[in-house]
């Protein structure tokens, strides 16, 4: 069963995070990686060569560093374009400005049967039959949308109420699912928890279409408390667990619950069939009452469901009773604070946040535009210079690869117009393969300890000799070289590659160089021996080789830790 699968243990670091820099004179390119073969489809969504980073952008006032950690926990990248309008607007009113974004989302596709026919191959299969449409998409919002907060948001929203594409593995079946998590994302998490349960793709991935009363499958029941709203502990609201009077810690639920929740969940099945062999993962599932469980239930906190109550009664008092539970807010919240600020926040920050939770000022339990806000304007993450040593979280193959496109500006392989978006084997390779996480505890252990220290790294549970290296090759790769176009059949029509005019206008100046990027990609944070040790290096290659003093540059800090660990 999904919830008894558990992630192998990482291996314990044997390679520094930090490329060795002392001595550096030149860096040269690594062989490209391959990118997959399979063949390609016209773009759902093809930005417009106006959706390129503007150079000329730039603003002419100096941001603090603060505005660029700013949108590196609100975005998925600072560029120069937002980093002018934070300073505009103010970090309050950017974050009310990107609430009233319209969502960029993903198209609705043409459901198919359920088997590709004997005909359907090469791009009929993969459009129709893998990931690969999603994926682009994901891909293509992020660089380019404008809902830039929504999709942080849906992205950490996704990775807790997990379904997998290595299951639902149709983009007809899956992009409902993502609907229901973008949508919501920034609505109320009661809404969320209602629309979930009711998605065919959530219902096939936890087996609710297939529980009735004779046969009851707890799989649901299970995991929307486990992992998706108050977790297994009893916790007191700055997220700390409670314990009783011999200092054991209190569960949140025994299985008696799990067994009770199960029993009043039964009863919802897929929609009727859109077509021949066509099954209905469009429409939310609907209720049989004759396989409906009408008999009472006791819930969370000795809350009884009365019997004799309909299959959607009973869903929505189960749903109240577990959105009520004290748990919720310190539960999600601290899973909002891990993704978009940092790994271990502190027991008072992670109180603040679950109060607006609890309570958005209104009256209004479930908030999620207020809770958002109030994780980006918190204290601890505006602080000015972190005081933690475990403050921030090492960025996730998704994130890091996203920072160093959109912070650079990502174009196509020969830079005249937009990238295609064909990312993902390149950031499955890191270690992470978007829409197919391993198993329904998402892409890596939530409570992993980073290696050789005491603190929750969870991003560390995906990251070993292996993907240390191949980190440093995606750099490479992209600094370098490209990602190459393929032909207009094949899966990268335009390609992938960074504009670095910028950094290459101010190669005479090394001195300007390095500050340039360390302001920009570590808003000040580079310690003075790693700007001492780049400027050696960028000092070593020929004043004539401007691009090549560029590419030195960013190489070497795009491959740091002090880049790779967001701060």
């Amino acid at each position: 069963m999904r919830e008894s699968a558990r992630f192998p243990r990482a291996r314990r670091l044997a390679l520094a995070l930090v490329p060795v820099l002392a001595g550096l004179a030149s860096v040269r390119p690594l062989p490209a990686q391959s990118q997959d073969s399979i063949s390609q489809q016209g773009s759902v969504h093809r930005p417009k060569t106006s959706d390129l980073p503007a150079r000329s952008s730039i603003t002419t006032t100096v941001p603090t560093a603060d505005v660029l950690r700013f949108l590196e926990q609100a975005t998925w990248g600072p560029t120069d374009v937002e980093v002018g309008r934070v300073m505009q607007l103010g970090m309050p009113a950017w974050i009310d400005d990107q609430f009233a974004k319209a969502p960029t989302g993903y198209p609705a596709f043409t459901p198919v049967t359920d088997s590709p026919g004997a005909g359907c191959t090469g791009n009929c299969q993969r459009d129709n039959y893998s990931m690969y449409p999603l994926q682009r998409q994901f891909f293509l919002n992020a660089l380019y949308g404008q809902d830039q907060l929504r999709q942080r948001v849906a992205w950490a929203l996704h990775s807790l109420v997990v379904a997998s594409g290595l299951d639902l593995n149709r983009p007809s079946w899956y992009q409902p699912y993502l609907d229901v998590i973008y949508r919501n994302a920034l609505g109320n998490y009661r809404q969320l928890l209602y629309e979930i349960t009711l998605n065919p793709g959530m219902g096939d991935y936890l087996n609710l279409n297939s529980s009735t009363a004779n046969l009851p499958n707890e799989n649901y029941a299970r995991e929307v408390m486990q992992l998706f709203s108050i977790g297994t502990d009893l916790l007191n609201i700055d997220g700390t667990p409670r314990t009783g009077a011999d200092g054991t810690i209190i569960p949140a639920y025994d299985q008696t619950t799990v067994t009770e929740l199960a029993r009043a969940l039964t009863g919802w099945h897929f929609a009727p069939i859109i077509g021949p062999g066509i099954t209905n993962y469009r429409d939310p599932m609907i209720a049989s009452t004759a396989k409906h469980d009408t008999g009472s239930k006791t819930l969370l906190n000795g809350y009884v469901i009365p019997a004799g109550q309909s299959p959607d009664q009973d869903l929505n008092d189960a749903l109240d009773n577990i959105f009520t539970h004290s748990n919720v807010g310190p539960y999600v919240c601290r899973h909002l604070i891990k993704y978009l600020v940092t790994s271990n926040p502190s027991a008072a920050f992670i109180q603040r946040i679950a109060a607006v939770f609890n309570n958005n000022g209104s009256g209004v339990r479930g908030d999620m535009q207020a809770v958002v806000k109030a994780i980006l304007l918190d204290p601890e993450a505006r602080q000015p210079t972190p005081a933690s040593g475990d403050f921030g979280h090492l960025k996730e193959p998704v994130l890091f690869a996203l920072n160093l496109l959109r912070t650079t500006g990502a174009r196509s392989a020969g830079g005249q117009t937009t990238s295609d978006g064909y990312l993902n084997p390149t950031v499955a390779a890191l270690g992470q393969d978007v829409f197919r996480p391993a198993t329904v505890f998402s892409y890596y252990p939530a409570f992993y300890e980073a290696p050789g220290a005491a603190i929750v790294g969870p991003e560390f549970g995906i990251y070993d000799q292996t993907t240390a290296l191949k980190r440093a090759n995606f750099v490479n790769t992209m600094v370098f070289s490209n990602i190459p176009a393929t032909a207009s059949t094949g899966n990268a029509p335009n390609g992938t590659s960074l504009d670095l005019s910028a950094l290459t206008a101010l190669a005479a100046d090394p001195a300007a160089l390095v500050q340039k990027l360390n302001h920009s990609y570590l808003h000040d944070g580079m310690s003075a021996q790693m700007q001492a040790d780049i400027l050696t290096a960028v000092t070593a290659v020929s004043p004539s080789n401007a691009l090549l003093r560029a590419q030195t540059a960013l190489y070497l800090v795009a491959s740091s830790s002090q880049y790779q660990v967001q701060r």
